[in-house]
């Protein structure tokens, strides 16, 4: 009992060092570390010593260290895994399989207040609505960007409204305050936002994707002709892409 004990007051220092050198800088003193963490500095020399034989760490001198090679190395690898628009991509060839339209997954740029199409399963039908990879989207416009826009504070829905252009298609001015709001509240309300322009033939289904710690990151959906958003079309892909929204998000750790 006293082994496994120690054992977890180690990891649990553990794991107290690691969050303290991911917050600070690439260099640092021993005595720093050790008083962020709140630990004595023979436990963080002891157990400092370990990743530098490890190549975790790297000495910068006789009291201070840098973070090592190999630590990089499986930060790279854990970001891949967790990075977004690789992990939506099977979810996206799931949605295409079983609508057969194009399944797209943007990402939020929260600075710009504007969203990007970070992956994409292309429809084969010869008539489609296609975004481009790495195009810039609207917040305002389409069932993609409103989906995102739903999850985000008001402060930042009226600065992104104040900052809007007319549609980049239909040319249509901003819409007001009020009607973006009622169509919002709709879209929380509901799970998914539903876009449709007869006029310029063009329709889409998405919903809001979630990470951990971070809220919103991107929005899930499929976008077609107006002509093939069938009435069958309109009662099975709002289940579907809010659930694969969900899939996606469970994948970035988010829980409800």
């Amino acid at each position: 009992m006293k082994h496994r004990a120690a054992t977890r007051g180690a990891s649990a220092r553990t794991l107290e060092l690691l969050g303290c050198m991911a917050g600070g800088e690439r260099e640092f003193e021993l005595k720093d570390l050790a008083a962020r963490a709140r630990l004595a500095p023979s436990t963080v020399h002891r157990l400092l010593d370990f990743w530098v034989q490890r190549d975790l760490l790297e000495r910068a001198g006789s009291t201070a260290y840098r973070l090592g090679p190999e630590l990089f190395r499986l930060a790279s690898l854990l970001v891949q895994k967790y990075e977004p628009s690789r992990l939506a991509q099977p979810i996206l060839q799931q949605l295409w399989q079983s609508s057969q339209e194009t399944a797209l997954f943007c990402a939020l740029n929260r600075n710009a207040g504007t969203a990007s199409a970070a992956a994409a399963v292309t429809t084969t039908h010869p008539l489609k609505y296609e975004i481009a990879l790495h195009s810039t989207l609207p917040l305002i416009w389409g069932s993609l960007g409103r989906a995102i826009l739903s999850q985000l504070p008001s402060a930042e829905v009226s600065a992104i409204l104040r900052n809007s252009a007319p549609g980049p298609v239909s040319r249509k001015p901003p819409p007001s305050r009020r009607v973006l709001e009622k169509a919002l509240d709709a879209i929380r309300s509901q799970g998914y936002a539903v876009y449709e322009d007869a006029e310029l033939n063009m329709a889409g289904v998405s919903a809001p994707v979630m990470q951990a710690g971070l809220g919103v990151v991107g929005s899930i959906g499929v976008i077609m002709p107006a002509t093939r958003f069938t009435p069958l079309a309109r009662r099975q892909l709002p289940g579907r892409v809010a659930a694969a929204a969900r899939s996606l998000s469970s994948a970035l750790g988010y829980r409800r």
